[in-house]
């Protein structure tokens, strides 16, 4: 079965049909479920199935409370899903709860310069030479050159933050309350405009970066 999305199991259907007339099962295990298709087949990474998981994904969003969104593609056999739900229960039980009626924003930044990672670091010799160095490259991905103003605008939606940089662009994925999706937006923008930074502001998203189930 190819496996959708992580969801609390309390309130949920035994199955339902999606916007799309797809029929998708809810498997429990105990207070946390899977959100399924037995249908057969595999898809390919098309921009075509991607965007359709997405949509799928915004309206898994829309129907429960939380959701942990699954990799696009993923398939198990279900006493294999089953027994991840089980093993990963109380895992799966804090990442819900932590995006519980929130929705992920999106800042990407371009044409700025993403700090670069030293290319020969010393091995640390002490379990606490080691989480310094771990609590530096934290702090240093975090860096985004010019955002600063933005994030502080912001920071009163913002629960929890992850920054990603890659081939010229950062960006900065922020998990806020849905219901403040549009203040968000609106105090980004602006502040990004204020500050002459070249920001794409998009969402609200599913929790994609914060989901805890791969």
């Amino acid at each position: 079965m190819t496996v959708f999305a992580i969801i609390a199991s309390r309130g949920a259907p035994q199955s339902f049909r999606s916007g799309r007339n797809r029929w998708l099962r809810v498997v429990r295990e105990g207070a946390i479920a899977a959100v399924a298709s037995d249908r057969a087949g595999r898809s390919s990474p098309t921009a075509v199935n991607l965007r359709r998981y997405d949509r799928l994904l915004q309206e898994l969003a829309e129907r429960f409370p939380a959701i942990l969104p699954v990799r696009f593609g993923t398939r198990m056999a279900e006493d294999e899903l089953r027994s991840v739900l089980t093993s990963r229960r109380a895992a799966l039980a804090r990442a819900l709860a932590h995006v519980r009626k929130r929705a992920q924003m999106t800042v990407r930044i371009v044409g700025r310069h993403a700090p670069r990672e030293p290319r020969h670091t010393a091995v640390p010799l002490t379990g606490r030479a080691y989480l310094r160095s771990r609590a530096r490259a934290a702090a240093a991905a975090r860096v985004v050159p010019g955002f600063e103003p933005v994030r502080k605008a912001v920071a009163r939606w913002v629960r929890d933050e992850r920054v990603e940089h890659r081939a010229g662009v950062s960006s900065v994925y922020h998990l806020v309350p849905r219901s403040s999706a549009d203040a968000y937006r609106h105090a980004a923008q602006t502040s990004a405009a204020s500050s002459g930074l070249t920001a794409i502001v998009s969402g609200p998203w599913p929790p994609y970066a914060f989901a805890a189930f791969e």
